[in-house]
């Protein structure tokens, strides 16, 4: 394995702060290598049935290298979802949510997989989805005391670059792993490491995905909602050197189905989680932060559904619908977070347990020796401006990564320009390199392109950015941007910038392409267009990236000492730690919920509801059947998914731990049989990013005994049951 493929993540401490003390298995995420012990047995209490060996072993096969990670390519360790091997001949199943993009992006005038489903009829048919990488954990070990060799008397930047060069060690002591690349993951304040190794699988092909009125019946109006009815489901397979992939573990289907208080686990990919910040960044994180992107995707939000109402008879309906889609996935559940972190108190909540904190350690001499007794009023001042901080780059993430199109895409033409001001030798060829590497980004780029969409979203972003972030970070040209803003002409400026850009379509990208070297690249250095999107980046690295270096380094430093104080004082029980993109396993039950006052969600759903539920919204796009499928159900044609006549279940509700990056996370009974997939939570219930609510959260499941009856009965993919089960 070459040195080259490792990658260190020291992750912010923000993000990794120590768990509180658990109470039963379900109270967190739990890392493979932490189900031993006595978190194996609250497992077991609760209802697992698995050894701790059959879980994870770092010897042999085992069900956690049936868990797959979703990214884009080359994106190993920044996964966006989980999948998992659900036969021997690397048959993969996931969310359809989570491949809709690139099932759009395949889709041409003759076939449009969202709206219509792609169905292979036999394996030759199955169709490759590009730039999308199925990822499979190889190994994962505890490396903390090789981490932490030579770092006892050590603290700032020498600390650092000890620990740098022990991950280094570690890396060549674990090379030789043919095709894997790894990773170490800094957990509870870098009091302990693991390493994980993967190998990553770029030959991705659909096998089975259904049309969107089934994978997202409901649409946005449905989303985060219950009772939910979405067959949100895609079979996937990876190949190798053009055949399938035998993997070593996959997980078998049940299809007996689930009752009220049946203990389920959840495995996956959770991205982030955040249950132990202190009040203060809680605070600002929710009611500013996330506030302020809640207003940015809502612009976005409003803006694609108006066109998806537009276009609703016309081929464009459901491009608008996957980026309406996109958009109201997040702005719900900001607004689900900022709404349940006020209604339950949660920063009233914190400032209790800091305060006991810090009268704990007052109470004891040597602990006030040890952690002073101004920890958290340090921790807080030090936050403050590191807080104003993020907010500038929270938006820059929603403006230039995640907003108009033509920003990151303008990026990518900065080598070029730079390399014309160079007086190397031979620039010229070093010039006519980069463009034969930029030619199929920029083919690729406009396939997509919408220019009157992206112009229009520019707007209602700078708009924002405008009011959101100190003019102390705006480059020259967003000066000149806020200039005319304020003059009340921000739109006709956006205007102006789209309609004179060399990068304003196909034909003239290419034109400038064409004119490289020879005309040298004034055309686009010169371009405001081009300037302010290179504004924001710069502006990024150059002043935000720098600052906040100093302050994360302060930072780092509390709350090691914050971390360590909490472990004293919360001694002898497990730790989960929070979501980072590792691995993890969270276990609970079938439940229902109670949401709000006088509220009560039952914990299944069937197909009987489904047809009320599109009878009642009848006329409405986002509710609209597939004609095939209603007499299927009102035939109780259900075969052996139905119970005792009655009609198979669509989706149910468990207390078990999800967040982003949990969709397409297989759903297991205790015997470790897949009953279901991941696919979203309840609105009143994601607040559960910060503490888990007993009575709210919960996560929406698709059961597999529905996805089983869709392939059996309703599509042409019916080659694959054999496969399945």
């Amino acid at each position: 394995m070459k040195r080259e493929s490792y990658k260190l993540l020291l992750g912010s401490l923000l993000c990794l702060l120590l768990a509180l003390p658990a109470r039963a298995a379900d109270d967190g995420f739990w890392l493979p290598t932490q189900i031993t012990g006595k978190v194996y047995r609250m497992m077991k209490k609760e209802g697992v049935r698995l050894s701790e060996q059959e879980i994870f072993d770092a010897n042999r096969a085992c069900l956690s290298n049936a868990i797959l990670s979703l990214s884009s390519d080359d994106g190993t360790f920044t996964p966006f979802a989980t999948a998992s091997f659900v036969s021997p001949d690397g048959l993969v199943l996931t969310n359809f949510h989570c491949v809709a993009r690139y099932l759009d992006q395949a889709s041409d005038a003759r076939h449009d997989y969202v709206r219509d489903g792609c169905w292979s009829t036999r394996r030759e048919e199955e169709m490759r989805l590009y730039n999308l990488q199925v990822n499979q954990l190889l190994s994962m070990r505890d490396v903390t005391a090789a981490m932490k060799q030579h770092t006892d008397t050590l603290a700032g930047a020498a600390l650092e670059r000890q620990i740098t060069r022990n991950a280094s060690a570690v890396m060549k002591e674990a090379g030789g792993r043919h095709g894997a690349t790894g990773k170490i993951y800094s957990l509870f304040g870098g009091q302990q490491y693991v390493l994980a190794l993967f190998r990553s699988f770029k030959d991705v092909r659909i096998a089975a995905a259904p049309p969107i009125a089934l994978g997202k019946f409901g649409g946005d109006t449905d989303n985060w909602q219950w009772p939910r009815y979405s067959a949100d489901f895609a079979l996937l397979r990876v190949y190798v050197d053009g055949k399938p992939y035998q993997p070593q573990s996959y997980l078998r289907l049940a299809t007996k189905g689930l009752k009220e208080g049946d203990c389920v686990m959840v495995a996956g990919y959770p991205a982030q989680t955040r249950h132990y910040i202190p009040s203060f960044a809680l605070s600002r994180i929710v009611f500013r932060n996330m506030q302020a992107e809640a207003d940015m995707v809502r612009a976005k939000l409003d803006y694609y559904t108006r066109q998806k109402e537009r276009h609703r008879s016309d081929s464009l309906y459901t491009y608008y619908s996957v980026e309406a889609g996109s958009a109201a996935n997040v702005y719900l559940k900001d607004r689900g977070i900022i709404d349940g972190v006020r209604q339950s108190a949660l920063v009233q909540q914190k400032e209790r347990e800091e305060q006991a904190l810090t009268d704990w350690i007052g109470a004891d001499a040597d602990r006030s020796r040890r952690y002073g007794n101004h920890l958290l009023a340090d921790m807080r001042a030090n936050y403050e401006p590191l807080s104003n901080l993020n907010l500038v780059e929270a938006m820059f993430r929603q403006v230039a990564l995640n907003g108009a199109a033509i920003i990151p895409f303008a990026g990518k033409f900065e080598k070029l320009v730079e390399m014309a001001r160079s007086h190397r030798k031979n620039v010229a060829k070093a010039m006519a390199g980069e463009v034969r590497r930029l030619r199929p980004l920029t083919e690729a780029f406009y396939r997509h392109f919408r220019l009157e969409d992206d112009r229009e979203v520019m707007k209602r972003l700078l708009a924002i950015y405008l009011t959101q972030v100190d003019s102390a970070y705006y480059s020259p040209e967003l000066k000149r941007v806020a200039l005319y803003a304020s003059r009340g002409a921000l739109g006709s400026y956006v205007d102006t910038l789209y309609a004179h850009t060399p990068l304003r379509d196909r034909q003239q990208a290419w034109a400038f392409l064409d004119s490289v070297p020879t005309m040298g690249v004034e055309a686009l250095r010169r371009d405001p267009l081009y300037q302010l999107a290179l504004g924001f980046y710069f502006t990024q690295v150059d002043k935000v990236n720098r600052q906040k270096a100093r302050y994360e380094a302060r930072n780092r430093t509390f709350y090691a000492t914050y971390l360590q104080a909490y472990a004293e004082k919360n001694t002898g029980e497990p730790l989960p730690f929070d979501a980072n993109r590792t691995l993890r396993y969270s276990v609970g039950h079938v439940r229902a919920a109670s949401p709000e006052e006088g509220v009560t969600y039952t914990p299944f759903t069937t197909l009987d509801g489904l047809l009320e539920r599109a009878r009642a919204k009848q006329g409405e796009p986002d509710f609209a059947l597939p004609r095939r499928l209603v007499p299927l159900v009102e035939g109780r044609n259900f075969g052996s998914y139905g119970t005792g006549g009655t009609a198979p279940v669509c989706c149910f509700l468990t207390d078990a731990l999800t967040t982003s990056g949990s969709s397409g996370s297989p759903v297991l009974n205790g015997k470790g049989e897949l009953v279901g997939i991941n696919f979203d939570r309840i609105r009143q219930g994601v607040v559960s990013d910060y503490r888990p609510d007993p009575a709210k959260s919960r996560c929406i499941v698709v059961d597999i005994r529905y996805v089983l009856w869709l392939i059996g009965r309703f599509s042409p993919s019916a080659y694959l049951l054999d496969e399945l089960l």
